[in-house]
């Protein structure tokens, strides 16, 4: 969170991009995806520059966008530089989403699947949304063909558990996360203090590690622990309490 007030949405070359470029190819990583904490990636100034100079450093890369889909003209005209996208929504009810999000409208899910040959949309828990919604937005999701939905619990908020549990049959796991079925479209729920995610990750005053901070909820064996250790955070309460 220390991260919160730093800003290089203008910034290019990003501050050490070369040891992160490093780090992937050490790490045989093919797939980098830009994402925020306090912004939205689609703010970002330099998208085809950093576009072509990820593409040319790594071989078979593959870009993603992490967005929220709000800023949606200018997510038209950098589109192009990416294979996927992840959109993150709590809701598609317009009184919902203000309540979880502060302000705002919900962004145009139609349009932004039309822009990405790979698309992902995020449905973030919460406890101001309804059961009753987010089995509506689900099947509006899938009405509109999206494939993958992942239900995830975002960072620091209070537990809101697994909803897909009660009405769908668990198919699998992805990550360590359960994976349900329902027609064409695979629905996970993803927590993210638990997830099995291994990334390297650029940060944005230039640090670089391969430990995704978020998810420390496993040993090196792969068994899920108490998650009472975490003594500092905005996470924390939710677990010792």
């Amino acid at each position: 969170m220390a991260l919160d007030k730093l800003n290089n949405l203008g910034q290019y070359p990003l501050e050490g991009i070369e040891e992160f470029i490093a780090e992937c190819i050490a790490h045989d990583v093919h797939e980098i995806n830009l994402t925020g904490t306090n912004t939205d990636p689609s703010l970002y100034q330099h998208h085809e520059k950093l576009a072509i100079y990820l593409q040319m450093a790594i071989p078979n890369l593959r870009l993603g966008l992490r967005t929220n889909g709000v800023a949606l003209e200018r997510i038209k005209r950098i589109a192009p530089f990416y294979e996927k996208a992840s959109i993150s929504v709590p809701s598609f009810d317009p009184e919902i989403y203000v309540k979880c999000m502060g302000q705002g409208e919900p962004p145009d899910i139609r349009t932004l699947k039309g822009l990405f040959e790979d698309i992902k949309v995020n449905l973030v828990l919460s406890p101001f949304i309804p059961e009753n919604d987010l089995w509506k937005t689900l099947n509006m999701l899938a009405d509109l063909g999206i494939r993958r939905v992942n239900l995830r619990e975002p960072y620091g908020q209070d537990h809101v558990g697994n909803p897909l549990g009660k009405r769908l049959t668990q198919t699998g796991t992805v990550l360590g996360m359960p994976e349900y079925d329902c027609d064409t479209t695979k629905f996970i729920y993803w927590d993210v203090h638990y997830v099995e995610v291994e990334s390297v990750n650029l940060y944005a005053q230039g640090r670089i590690s391969v430990d995704y901070p978020i998810t420390r909820g496993h040993d090196t064996e792969g068994t899920v622990l108490d998650q009472s250790h975490f003594t500092t955070g905005r996470h924390v309460q939710q677990w010792v309490k």
